[in-house]
């Protein structure tokens, strides 16, 4: 009963303080005495006043405040502190307006700008005088990728962007890792998303480029985050749009493997802006053909089996982002995310045993739905760089597997409905004190997780009867409460401190309907973060890092439905799974050469991994015949050694080569339980994952584009999985006055089929199989950009949720 009442509970704690800290902040900066500062915006020919320019506050090139003007041209804002302040006035159509070094009065508490004219220009004399911002930028917690300052990306999706990205890999099955680990957390915008809760690589395709401004990569990430990934996060920072008016876009590929296509939309009225899209992605039926062969440890044959397979997917995603500034301190943010991806599997599988041949059909249909709604209040207070964030959101996510089997007529057929609800409430406080930054909040999550299951049987007169000795439901029920604090501060010109520490509790509660299994556990951890970094350039950083996290895992991994249908393997979850303990200690800097023309990357980390959940293969007998169960363990120890290069350079002024590289070591040391279960105990191996890629200028809108990747076969704890490789070519041309591009690709050129193996191994038994896939494609993509300035037009809000504590898999 004690966990029914924790949300709520806190809900109302979080509340007071919320409202408790609005009150003591406006009391404190109403002793301050603020402040006000207001004029209007005529155009300068006509007098005519311009509604909505936006105005932009500044202290020695740091943003404070953003506001737009009224239906009138009238503007006000309030400062509490600052001495002098610089004042921007910007409308598309005119030229922007500079007011510089505006002195705030001492005997007053107004100043009065007056009237401010635009004088009528061209567009494009803004755009000409932006910052031009490096591909890659290396901050204390983060690497980011600017994706509009790559020319290669454009008219690309989601997808090309993660396969460019440094030290992220996306597989052949749409499962993305960093520094080789698939234990990552994708965020857009700060938050966990419905969209990225499937396979990732669909989810990806239906995102536009254009949509994407930047991707954060972090390997040891700020404590504002939930601790939760072995990985790390990868957070996309997606546009939206900041001057009146409306832009928006188009894109579609068709290929002979999948096609897709995607639209978008923003406009932006007063202080009032919204952002949508609307995305699909389908394939056509893939045939593929999986063997798998079970010998006994001597290499003796146990049993074979063959599936000719055909796999169909059809995806729809849908998000729109809202915002709404009530004046220059206070602004409301809301976000709305729905996919929905179907895939659809017939198969045909033969099994042969010794003395005895299995014909079977399997068909699978799986629906898989995401939807999530937040919303968030910012609340800044004057100047200072104070700033309150209080957020919600509601997750709801359902993971349907239909089947239907036909075993020698034996008939089956059964479904796994799965359900997720989830509720988050977050409060952060940004308070600056002089040079010293600190940064603290609390987050409350309520996640329930339900799981159904229901099976019908063909009888011995060939009746379907239900199955109530199969047919069970799951419940499992998460609670965490969370708190942090951070302090970082700057220690002369070149160094800077940055650390902080996080508290987590907490509670879980499983039960299931058709046994006796019910369990429960409470743990509180204390989670340490440091960061140290000494920039002996510009452009040039060096950093030290040390981070605690953790890996819980979710409903994949603990749920225990079994699927019966394959007679030979099957897959079922472990309820009674520890979440993963993860410490990451990491060097490494960056520098710039060639008149920053070039750049490079290096790192250098100790991963050290305790409860680490692998999947354990086990033979059992059932009806007389060896079945081969995976299922998941907390299997022991893990560490790691490992080392990342990334590099690009720019020559001869078209030519634009990048390279990355990975390498890592994989050493287990399993627990007395699962010693026998391993062929090797305590095996030191190393993996490595490769990239390189170049874009060429060919001038007159033409671009030429090539990349290879190559990633090692990834080790496990009875044995591994294929190497994978891609090689891709594009050709694209600018038209339509560049608001548009067209482009042709080839997908692996020289491979028709990629075949694929996988290997395991125990005491007991040796496994092997091959994944024989149809990959060679060619593409056919189309992208539009329309709206006045749209390459200058958008910024971004990040949200402020971020639920990234669960070990997934897609």
């Amino acid at each position: 009963m004690a966990i029914r009442f924790i949300f709520p509970s806190l809900l109302l704690v979080l509340s007071i303080v919320f409202l408790s800290v609005s009150s003591f902040s406006q009391q404190r900066m109403s002793k301050k005495t603020e402040k006000v500062i207001y004029g209007q915006i005529e155009d300068s020919t006509s007098h005519r006043p311009l509604q909505f320019s936006n105005v932009t506050v500044s202290h020695k090139g740091n943003r404070l405040i953003s506001l737009v003007a009224d239906k009138n041209g009238k503007f006000q804002f309030r400062l509490d502190s600052l001495e002098y302040v610089d004042v921007k006035i910007s409308l598309v159509g005119y030229k922007d307006k500079y007011l510089e070094n505006i002195k705030t009065p001492n005997d007053s508490i107004e100043l009065n700008l007056g009237t401010i004219y635009l004088e009528k220009g061209n567009v494009l004399e803004t755009v000409l005088v932006t910052k031009s911002v490096p591909v890659i930028e290396n901050k204390l917690d983060k690497m980011i990728y600017h994706i509009s300052n790559d020319p290669s990306l454009l008219g690309t999706t989601g997808e090309d962007v993660f396969r460019k990205l440094p030290m992220v890999s996306l597989g052949y099955d749409g499962k993305v890792a960093l520094r080789g680990n698939q234990h990552v957390k994708i965020l857009i915008d700060g938050k966990p998303s419905g969209i990225m809760s499937g396979n990732i690589a669909d989810a990806l395709r239906m995102i536009p480029s254009s949509q994407i401004k930047s991707v954060e990569i972090m390997t040891n990430p700020s404590l504002k985050y939930d601790v939760e990934g072995g990985g790390g996060i990868i957070n996309i920072i997606t546009n939206r749009l900041t001057v009146q008016g409306l832009n928006g876009g188009v894109g579609a590929t068709f290929g002979t493997r999948q096609s897709n296509q995607s639209s978008n939309l923003a406009g932006r009225i007063g202080r009032f802006g919204i952002t949508g899209s609307i995305g699909n992605s389908w394939s056509y039926p893939i045939a593929s053909v999986i063997t798998t062969e079970n010998l006994t440890a001597h290499g003796e044959p146990i049993f074979s089996q063959k599936n000719d397979s055909r796999n169909r997917r059809n995806g729809t995603q849908f998000a729109v982002a809202m915002d709404y500034s009530l004046d220059s301190l206070q602004m409301f943010v809301a976000n709305v995310n729905f996919n929905n991806l179907v895939i659809m599997t017939n198969n045909n599988i033969h099994s042969h045993y010794a003395e005895n041949e299995f014909v079977g059909a399997v068909d699978n249909k799986q629906p898989i739905g995401n939807f999530d709604f937040s919303t968030d209040y910012i609340r800044k207070f004057g100047s200072s760089g104070k700033e309150m964030t209080l957020s919600f959101q509601y997750l709801k996510g359902k993971n349907d597997l239909k089947y239907h089997s036909n075993y020698d007529n034996h008939i089956e057929s059964g479904r796994n409905l799965g359900n997720n609800h989830e509720y988050t409430a977050q409060l952060d406080f940004k308070y600056p004190i002089s040079s010293l930054s600190l940064d603290f909040g609390a987050k409350i999550v309520d996640r329930n997780i339900n799981s159904v299951v229901n099976i019908d049987t063909s009888g011995t007169d060939g009746s379907i009867q239900h199955d109530s000795n199969r047919s069970y439901s799951f419940k499992y029920h998460q609670n965490f409460i969370a708190g942090y604090a951070i302090a970082g501060m700057p220690i002369g010109e070149s160094f800077n401190i940055n650390g902080g520490v996080r508290w987590e509790k907490t509670i879980l509660k499983g039960d299931e309907t058709s046994s006796s299994s019910d369990f429960s556990n409470k743990s509180d951890n204390l989670f340490p973060n440091i960061a140290f970094s000494y920039s002996y350039s510009k452009n040039s950083t060096f950093k030290i890092l040390y981070g605690k996290r953790i890996q819980r895992p979710s409903l994949y991994y603990l749920n225990p439905f079994r699927n019966n249908t394959d007679r030979t393997s099957q897959i079922q979850g472990n309820p009674r799974l520890k979440s993963e303990i993860i410490n990451n200690i990491e060097i490494g800097g960056d520098f710039n050469f060639f008149k920053s023309t070039g750049q490079i990357n290096v790192s250098l980390y100790y991963k050290s991994t305790n409860n680490i959940i692998e999947p354990v293969a086990q033979q059992i007998i059932e009806n007389g015949n060896i079945v081969m169960l995976q299922t998941f363990e907390n299997i022991g120890r893990n560490k790691s050694f490992g080392t990342n290069f990334y590099g690009s350079l720019k020559f001869l002024k078209r030519f634009n080569l990048k390279a990355n590289l990975d390498v890592y070591t994989y050493s287990n040391s399993p627990y007395k339980d699962f010693s026998n279960s391993i062929k090797e105990p305590n095996k030191t191996s190393i993996m490595y994952k490769t990239f390189v890629g170049m874009d060429v200028n060919l001038g007159k809108g033409y671009t030429f584009d090539s990349y290879l990747f190559y990633d090692s076969p990834q080790i496990t704890f009875q044995g591994e999985f294929a190497a994978f490789n891609l090689l891709n070519i594009s050709f694209k041309k600018k038209i339509l006055k560049d608001a548009a591009v067209v482009g042709i690709s080839i997908v692996d050129p020289f491979n028709n089929i990629k075949n694929l193996g996988n290997y395991s191994a125990s005491p007991n038994f040796i496994q092997t199989g091959y994944f024989s896939i149809p990959f060679r494609s060619f593409g056919l993509s189309l992208s539009w950009q329309f709206g006045k300035n749209k390459s200058n037009a958008y910024q971004s809000k990040e949200k402020q949720i971020r639920n990234d504590d669960q070990k997934i898999s897609t």
